[in-house]
């Protein structure tokens, strides 16, 4: 009796040390697991946060890129508007310049034309009165200054009084051959008289005036000359060669 109760108690206890051992290891592997369960969880809760934030990172790298592509699109397009407006702005002092040159250039062709015009008539004229020198013989030419003082006399007549504004009483008269007295009588009488006071002349020969006469009273000029007359007339005979 003895033995089966002592072998009762020692299976009894033998469950009972099992049944522990059993609920202690299922304690520990319980909370082993919840404590896996908590970590796992927490892992995946990183692992979400982590995902979000590396989305969001992706996003603003991918917002700076396109950023950075705008910019950089920007910067090209100022650029070649920058490179378009220095070209266009070369391009306006280019065609200044040239336009400068050209007009330059022309302004000195038309100088120079006209200082040649200047000079040609000049040579024109002076080649005119050598040819009048020349073919008149010297009675000729005295014959030719009497015309054209008794020309000029009739044009002093006929000009108007308001047109004839001089100060001072002596007039200067420049001839090629000596007034004769009658000549000089009707120039005084008709300054004179334009004048509304007594004219004194004063008479200077000079042969190169060739024929004609120069009356100089205070600033005011009277040209019958023989080579102002051609000077007058080579512009016209130059207008008349064009024309043909």
């Amino acid at each position: 009796m003895l033995i089966w109760q002592l072998v009762l108690i020692q299976v009894t206890t033998f469950a009972l040390i099992i049944l522990f051992l059993r609920w202690l290891l299922y304690s520990h592997i319980s909370r082993a697991l919840k404590r896996l369960q908590h970590l796992n969880q927490e892992n995946m809760e990183k692992e979400k946060a982590l995902k979000e934030e590396l989305e969001r990172a992706r996003k603003g790298a991918e917002r700076e890129i396109e950023e950075g592509r705008r910019q950089a699109e920007g910067i090209k397009r100022e650029a070649r508007e920058g490179a378009e407006k220095v070209k266009k702005d070369m391009l306006d002092q280019a065609r200044k310049e040239v336009k400068r040159l050209i007009n330059g250039a022309a302004r000195d062709c038309q100088r120079k034309s006209v200082e040649l015009s200047l000079e040609m008539q000049g040579k024109a004229v002076y080649l005119a009165a050598d040819m009048i020198r020349y073919i008149f013989t010297e009675k000729g030419q005295e014959d030719l200054h009497s015309q054209l003082i008794d020309e000029l006399l009739g044009e002093i007549k006929d000009l108007d009084k308001q047109k004839v504004k001089a100060e001072g009483s002596k007039a200067e008269v420049i001839c090629s051959y000596p007034l004769r007295d009658a000549q000089k009588k009707s120039l005084k009488g008709t300054l004179s008289s334009k004048l509304n006071r007594e004219i004194l002349l004063i008479e200077k020969i000079d042969k190169e005036i060739i024929a004609g006469l120069i009356i100089r009273l205070g600033g005011f000029v009277i040209d019958g000359s023989i080579k102002n007359k051609l000077k007058k007339i080579l512009p016209l005979m130059k207008e008349k060669a064009k024309e043909a």
